[in-house]
């Protein structure tokens, strides 16, 4: 199931992420992981799609998205706090697909957004509002309407040639950003980090993430995708040896318990708004 193999990928680039920050800066560690994922992409899919709807797509769901997850991180006094609120992205797009696409939203859904979101904010053990966050959650907002844009013009489209053109087409939009917080240190574990992260998140993680989209639905494929600031505490002990708190520890298992409620049908919660 596509919408597993979401979970998996981006949930483990968050502490492969970090690892490769050392060593570079957010703005070249995106390049680098666009190029690998896109080159990939290409290669397998033997060629690419594009066109201005194909470029708008790319814009809204990689480049500006891509600018504003490694702004929020870099400003961001809590990385996972920044995590968070990209992750409120389920909410915006339940709110756009409500006004685009008429779909009704259950009650039971509701809650188990808002008990998923709430969660993932405990599990970030930091509330405070800065520009970082504001960032952060701008980037949700963005993703949300990437979401919308792909499945109302895009969803159609062959998905892997699709992506190859989304990260491509995004490499330059990036490149006049590099002289913003540079750095780079020449090192074989940074640069093999930063193109496993370009194979998994980037190359798998968006083929698996558009054609859940395409196969669940906006609405469920992000509400499923709320695991991931959850799973990622996981894979940040196993790769970092960063053992979750116990705040940290509720708020997934309320991310967790929110993702279920999201994907019960139970007659009983039929209301609609």
């Amino acid at each position: 199931m596509p919408i597993l193999g979401v979970v998996l990928v981006w949930s483990s680039a968050y502490p492969l992420i970090k690892i490769a920050l050392q060593y570079m800066s957010p703005i070249i560690l995106a390049i680098i992981r666009l190029l690998v994922g896109g080159l990939i992409l290409l290669i397998y899919g033997k060629g690419i799609i594009y066109g201005l709807k194909e470029f708008i797509g790319s814009l809204l769901n990689v480049a500006i998205f891509m600018i504003l997850l490694n702004l929020g991180v870099l400003l961001s006094p809590n990385p996972a706090l920044s995590a968070t609120l990209i992750y409120t992205q389920p909410v915006f797009v339940a709110i756009f697909s409500y006004f685009i696409f008429k779909e009704k939203i259950g009650i039971l859904k509701i809650f188990g957004i808002i008990i998923a979101i709430s969660g993932a904010i405990i599990a970030s053990g930091n509330l405070e509002v800065n520009i970082g966050a504001l960032i952060s959650l701008l980037g949700g907002i963005t993703w949300a309407v990437g979401t919308i844009y792909y499945r109302k013009y895009l969803i159609n489209e062959d998905v892997i040639r699709l992506n190859s053109f989304f990260a491509l087409s995004s490499v330059p939009v990036l490149v006049p950003l590099i002289p913003f917080q540079f750095y780079f240190k020449v090192s074989l574990e940074g640069i093999v980090v930063a193109i496993i992260i370009g194979i998994t998140a980037q190359a798998l993680g968006f083929i698996f993430w558009f054609s859940s989209v395409k196969n669940l639905g906006a609405f469920k494929a992000s509400s499923i995708s709320l695991l991931v600031p959850a799973l990622s505490y996981f894979f940040s002990y196993i790769i970092l040896g960063d053992m979750p708190t116990l705040i940290e520890m509720i708020g997934s298992f309320l991310v967790l318990f929110g993702v279920l409620l999201t994907n019960l049908k139970i007659s009983n919660f039929s209301s609609r708004f």
